[in-house]
């Protein structure tokens, strides 16, 4: 997008509503320990300008290059790992899951792409189907458009962003059509992902991870952090913590999240909670 990054200054923008959010930034000399371990409420399009990183998205790495769009769900663990030798530039727009107003989207569900994927696995769409698809496009209109925005400009807004995902969806289903009938087999690590996505309430310790898949402790630490990032019990304390987030935004107290989402004690979901999130469980709501 040399278009935009010699056109623009920066942006940063919410909508009024709070349903959408998107932010242009450049980091001349990035610092990797800026960029931890996190998850969206909603969907996230980050689309890579410059720099030289990998995203790990549910231990699954992806090369970044230039003009590269990953999509994210809120189910999806991820982390940036980014050189500080290179300037670092990107843009990212966050979604609400209920974005659109009803008479926008006519029942379609412009959102499909980001919410049904196997976790980790189809993130990537490279730069040159992006820059193909018109996708870059979208991102320069929506920059212009939302430097000095008002009500009718966040209206186009979503009107632009509406193309962006159709866009999507047509290249992700696009890649389905065209993948190969057999299907690679699953890895261990990969195995482990789903189980414990699968089973995030009950007990996940790692002397009962290790037996089921017929691993010592230690190799069972050592191939997950080697293929994630990061080790087993981050991995279940975030995906735990989302999972409460999740239910506390149904409604329910954090009391109730807490032992839902498979935590033995609320002392202890209390602690990870202020740990991950930098705020009290009782403020969710009024932090949305």
């Amino acid at each position: 997008m040399r278009h935009v990054k010699a056109d623009l200054t920066r942006v940063r923008h919410t909508s009024s509503d709070g349903s959408f959010s998107i932010h242009h930034s450049r980091d001349e000399v990035p610092n990797p320990d800026h960029f931890k371990l996190h998850y969206e409420l909603g969907y996230e399009l980050f689309l890579f300008l410059e720099g030289n990183g990998t995203y790990i998205i549910e231990g699954n790495r992806y090369e970044l290059s230039p003009d590269s769009l990953l999509i994210m769900n809120s189910t999806e663990l991820h982390a940036l790992s980014i050189s500080p030798d290179h300037p670092y530039e990107r843009i990212v727009l966050t979604l609400k899951k209920d974005f659109l107003p009803p008479f926008l989207s006519h029942g379609v569900d412009f959102c499909r792409s980001l919410k049904y994927r196997k976790l980790g696995h189809g993130n990537l769409i490279q730069g040159e189907l992006v820059r193909k698809n018109g996708i870059l496009d979208y991102y320069g209109k929506l920059l212009r458009l939302l430097a000095d925005p008002g009500p009718e400009e966040e209206f186009v807004a979503k009107c632009i962003i509406a193309e962006l995902l159709a866009s999507v969806n047509s290249i992700k289903e696009n890649e389905l059509l065209n993948a190969q009938l057999h299907k690679p087999a699953m890895t261990k690590i990969g195995e482990l992902l789903e189980y414990i996505n699968a089973n995030l309430n009950e007990a996940l310790t790692l002397d009962a991870l290790a037996e089921r898949f017929f691993l010592t402790k230690y190799h069972l630490c050592h191939i997950f952090k080697e293929a994630t990032g990061y080790s087993i019990n981050q991995y279940i304390s975030y995906k735990r913590i989302h999972m409460a987030d999740a239910l506390m935004l149904e409604g329910y107290a954090p009391t109730q999240a807490c032992f839902m989402s498979g935590f033995n004690s609320y002392s202890n979901f209390y602690k990870s909670y202020r740990k991950l999130t930098g705020r009290s469980p009782r403020h969710f709501k009024s932090g949305q």
